[in-house]
């Protein structure tokens, strides 16, 4: 029993290991230089023959976390690698591995609860209970990347929306102060923070390498998939096609999107009453009654002893 025990604590260690190395790996923030982020096309080559000193994460942890998770897509259902790939690209998440690395992540941990659900089932007495409970835990915890992919998606949209209409005001004075379009959308992309920034700054990239305006747009929109942003891209790309000043269309989207920005705001004013109806219903209406029928119920239940007491009325 003691030979299982160790067993099974060696292989948790090493589980809990990959997970704690592998999450930062794919979850973890983008470099800032732009010669850096050109990882997102190729992987990187030393052509100076330095040796590698990269951590010990991507020499040892990263070359299995990427070979269990090209096994994972050669067994999985067809169109597994480009659904995740895009999402990852949306939570903003370019490594040439992290579809790799993410899949073997969402292998490993239904793999690692059902292990500890075993070995406390073998060595401990626990209930039937709590082992229905890690059962479930382990069936559900498939989805905790997923949901970990979501919520960066959600925000990093909404950043993006945020940003946008101070974003369009600065290229539309750039552009009107005589710049080109290349040239004033690089400086917004050099003073804007957060992910439309980031996003800006990766399309002169793809033109840079040869993908036209329009490509160029058509993969800013996959890559972010927020229905502003989208309007604006329409609106350029019919610009471009057909000859209208970028001028007077950047204008015009600028405008539209401080509107937009505008109509937002009120309506989550008009929302916040509707919401603060449970938080008031379930916290300050209880110590509410209790403050104002606390004494009253006190004092009605010392009337009744009272009258208990005497033996009736």
């Amino acid at each position: 029993m003691l030979y299982y025990l160790i067993m099974g604590s060696v292989f948790l260690s090493v589980l809990l290991l990959i997970m704690a190395i592998g999450s930062p790996l794919i979850f973890k923030k983008k470099p800032k230089s732009s010669i850096n982020q050109l990882s997102y096309y190729t992987q990187s080559v030393d052509k100076q023959g330095k040796k590698d000193t990269s951590s010990f994460a991507h020499r040892m942890i990263l070359p299995v976390l990427s070979g269990l998770g090209r096994f994972i897509k050669r067994i999985g259902p067809r169109g597994i690698i480009e659904s995740n790939r895009k999402r990852l690209f949306m939570a903003g998440i370019y490594v040439f591995y992290g579809v790799d690395v993410f899949l073997a992540i969402k292998f490993l941990l239904p793999i690692g609860f059902l292990f500890l659900l075993i070995i406390l089932a073998i060595f401990t007495d626990i209930g039937l209970v709590f082992r229905f409970f890690l059962l479930a835990v382990a069936l559900l915890s498939f989805f905790i990347p997923d949901l970990i992919v979501v919520s960066r998606v959600r925000n990093r949209q909404l950043l993006i929306r945020k940003t946008l209409p101070g974003a369009l005001d600065l290229l539309s004075i750039s552009v009107e102060a005589g710049m080109g379009f290349d040239i004033a959308l690089s400086k917004v992309a050099g003073n804007i923070k957060g992910p439309l920034g980031e996003e800006f700054m990766r399309m002169l990239q793809d033109m840079q390498l040869g993908f036209s305006r329009k490509e160029a747009f058509q993969n800013l929109n996959s890559r972010t998939d927020v229905p502003e942003l989208s309007s604006f891209i329409v609106a350029m790309t019919q610009a471009d096609v057909f000859g209208i000043s970028i001028s007077k269309v950047l204008k015009v989207q600028a405008s539209e999107m401080r509107t937009k920005r505008r109509q937002r705001a009120e309506e989550e004013g008009v929302k916040a009453p509707v919401k603060l109806v449970f938080p008031l219903i379930l916290c300050l209406f209880p110590a509410l009654m209790t403050v104002i029928l606390g004494p009253a119920i006190i004092r009605a239940y010392n009337v009744l002893i009272g009258i208990i007491g005497n033996g009736g009325p």
